[in-house]
C-alpha cells in the first residue's frame, strides 16, 4: 500500500482496519493538515468596519439636502453635534476614530454654546452692577 500523506510504500499490519499511513510521523501530519484546512474554512474573516461604507451612511435627498441648507447655521451646529454624539455610540464605530470623532464634537459644542451666548443661569459673573441710587433711604 501507499502512505496517503507522503506516497512511500509501507506494509499493512494486517490486524484491525487497514492502516492510510507508514508511521505515526505522517499520520500526525495529516491529521494536522485536515485541522489546519477544516479552521480555515470554518472561521469567517472579520468584516473591517469602513468609515465612508455606503451602507451605513444614509442616503442624502435633494429635499433634505435643501432643508439643510435653509436652516440657520445654529440648526446646523445642532444636527452635527447630534450627528457625532450618535457615532461616538455606534458599537460599530473603530476605536481608532473615537478621539477624533470626540474632538470634532467639542469643537461643534463650544461653538454652538458661544452664538447662543455662551453663559448659563450659574454662571459667575465678577462684576456685580450696584446702583448708587437705588430709590431707597435708611430711616
Amino acid at each position: 500500500m501507499k502512505c496517503l500523506e507522503c506516497g512511500r510504500e509501507f506494509r499493512p499490519s494486517g490486524r484491525g482496519k487497514p492502516s492510510k499511513y507508514c508511521s505515526g510521523a505522517c499520520k500526525a501530519k495529516a491529521y494536522r493538515r485536515r485541522k489546519k484546512n477544516s479552521e480555515i474554512v470554518a472561521v469567517p474573516k472579520p468584516k473591517q468596519a469602513k468609515e465612508n461604507d455606503p451602507a451605513r451612511i444614509p442616503e442624502l435627498d435633494r429635499r433634505s439636502f435643501e432643508r439643510m441648507m435653509d436652516d440657520s447655521f445654529e440648526d446646523v451646529l445642532r444636527h452635527n453635534r447630534d450627528r457625532l454624539r450618535a457615532a461616538l455610540d455606534d458599537i460599530s464605530t473603530p476605536a481608532n476614530a473615537l478621539p477624533a470623532i470626540s474632538r470634532q464634537l467639542i469643537a461643534v459644542s463650544e461653538r454652538l454654546e458661544n452664538m447662543q451666548g455662551g453663559g448659563g443661569l450659574f454662571d459667575d459673573d465678577d462684576v456685580t452692577e450696584v446702583s448708587e441710587d437705588v430709590g431707597a433711604s435708611i430711616v
